[in-house]
């Protein structure tokens, strides 16, 4: 395992992030994934990396902000953590972010007034950076480690180290672990998607039309639309593939034309709260009624943060050959549930599917 592990290190940095020699690369993750965070650290070393920096997150660490702090904070932020996202626009750093819960059902339990305001000071602050991975400015790539309490979601199994390693099992075909160059594979395979979204740029659509139990769904695409896939693909700069897994082909729709109802058919995370059976009735573009089976609340919270966010940002096609769809399984991680099947997702759409949206303010 320790060699698939670092097969893994090396294809987040080779590919996920395309890491330069003197790049800066900050990660990201929780601390039982401490050792796996020592061996990403000393493989970008190794590829020449000019600073490696971890950031190292836990929910118990949001619980005890939540449960204590007082109420005039809640929105604050700090200096240096806006000169920090600032720097690393400028100076070009990559980025990687690791899935991967001991606690994930935490923020549901949590005050959800004072997370959704925590959440949104965090939003407002991370603006620069959001919009530098969203321009292409900074290399990005979000990933995923098993965890035994993840796991357990997975398999609906009590969480063990030994379901913990099922889960690795299950990930290694997906990922291509299991290949002799993995990194090599990823770069065919990113190829073989951005010549998809080439081929569905020559279409020039005018819309998609989704159909489905519970959806009926249209979606307006903007003339001469770009189709991203495959990795980030920005001219004068390397290419690099912010999602592993990925298998869609995704672009930026034109947010005032979706019409008609989407039925959700997995569980997503909203502001770190699962909602399962989320359905969206759309006209002229925006979300006019929603529900759902389970925590209808975090939409709710979701909509009140971001009043935007009730028009569509992204709509994606996904094949069946999908390995993620192939496996049967719900991972409960946005991540690899959207590579599953097509998708759509609220909210901030990314300037690089719109015809010379990289050069918009």
């Amino acid at each position: 395992m320790h060699l698939t592990k670092q097969k893994y290190a090396r294809l987040l940095l080779e590919v996920g992030v395309n890491l330069q020699h003197g790049q800066s690369v900050l990660i990201s993750a929780e601390p039982y994934h401490w050792d796996f965070l020592i061996l990403l650290t000393e493989e970008a070393y190794k590829m020449g990396a000019r600073q490696v920096v971890t950031e190292v997150n836990d929910a118990r660490m949001l619980k005890a902000k939540v449960d204590n702090i007082e109420e005039e904070f809640l929105e604050t932020s700090t200096s240096w953590i806006d000169q920090k996202y600032h720097a690393m626009v400028d100076e070009n750093w990559a980025k990687i972010n690791l899935f991967g819960p001991r606690h994930p059902q935490l923020a549901s339990n949590l005050d959800k007034a004072k997370l959704s305001k925590i959440q949104r000071a965090g939003q407002i602050a991370a603006k620069p950076l959001s919009e530098g991975c969203g321009k292409g400015l900074v290399s990005w790539c979000g990933a995923a480690l098993p965890t035994p309490e993840w796991a357990a979601q997975v398999f609906e199994q009590p969480a063990s180290e030994a379901l913990c390693e099922k889960l690795w099992h299950a990930m290694v075909p997906i990922l291509r672990l299991d290949e002799e160059n993995p990194s090599a594979f990823w770069q065919k395979h990113g190829n073989a998607i951005k010549q998809r979204g080439e081929r569905l740029e020559a279409l020039n659509l005018s819309s998609l039309h989704f159909v489905g139990a519970g959806t009926d769904l249209t979606v307006k695409c903007i003339p001469n639309a770009k189709w991203i896939g495959g990795g980030v693909f920005i001219d004068g700069r390397p290419d690099f593939i912010p999602n592993l897994p990925t298998e869609e082909s995704f672009t930026t729709p034109d947010f005032r034309g979706t019409e008609g109802t989407a039925k959700v058919v997995r569980p997503v995370s909203v502001l770190g709260r699962p909602v399962e059976g989320a359905w969206f009735k759309f006209k002229q573009g925006e979300v006019v009624d929603y529900g759902a089976d389970e925590n209808k609340d975090a939409l709710d919270d979701y909509f009140n943060i971001c009043p935007q966010a009730r028009y569509l940002g992204e709509v994606a096609l996904v094949d069946a050959k999908s390995p993620i769809f192939k496996s049967g399984l719900v991972f409960h991680c946005i991540l690899y549930d959207e590579n599953a099947s097509s998708h759509i997702a609220l909210g901030s759409g990314y300037p690089m599917g719109v015809p010379g949206g990289l050069t918009m303010n």
